[in-house]
């Protein structure tokens, strides 16, 4: 007999394909990408070629980059250089909902929009029907991070 330990496959609840730019200081890319959605987190894969460039899971309370998991405070840090937003929640990014407990939420027809700044950091949020942007920018440390989801063109 011979027994193991392996990770029993969560079942997947939905997996939609978007269109992705994501913009570190280290990483640029702009193509198509599958958010997907499981009971307790929530997956981005970036994809060139048919190749799986970037697979980032975010849980509650851990960021796994290509299979390297930090913790979401830690995962911040290594993004954006600093702390400012080390309370940021990518799972609720990616599926389009509200951030830090809807602070400065200001809903418009189409979705919302949330503008939050902390020290020399601004964080611009806006979800709309179709879209979901974030921009996080730091002039003096001249940090910049975007990540835009788009739905893809009807054809």
């Amino acid at each position: 007999m011979v027994l193991g330990c392996a990770k029993t496959p969560q079942k997947i609840q939905n997996s939609v394909s978007k269109t992705i730019f994501f913009s570190t200081k280290d990483f640029r890319f702009y193509d198509l990408g599958l958010i997907k959605t499981y009971p307790n987190h929530t997956t981005l894969e970036i994809f060139n070629a048919g190749t799986l460039l970037l697979q980032m899971e975010c849980y509650k309370h851990k960021v796994c980059l290509n299979q390297t998991c930090y913790a979401k405070e830690s995962f911040s840090r290594r993004l954006l250089g600093e702390d400012t937003f080390d309370d940021l929640d990518f799972r609720a990014i990616l599926l389009g909902e509200e951030i830090f407990f809807g602070q400065n939420k200001q809903t418009n027809s189409s979705g919302f929009t949330q503008i939050i700044k902390r020290g020399n950091s601004l964080l611009h949020y806006q979800v709309k029907e179709d879209s979901i942007l974030l921009q996080i920018q730091n002039p003096q440390s001249k940090i910049k991070f975007a990540l835009e989801i788009n739905a893809l063109p009807e054809t």
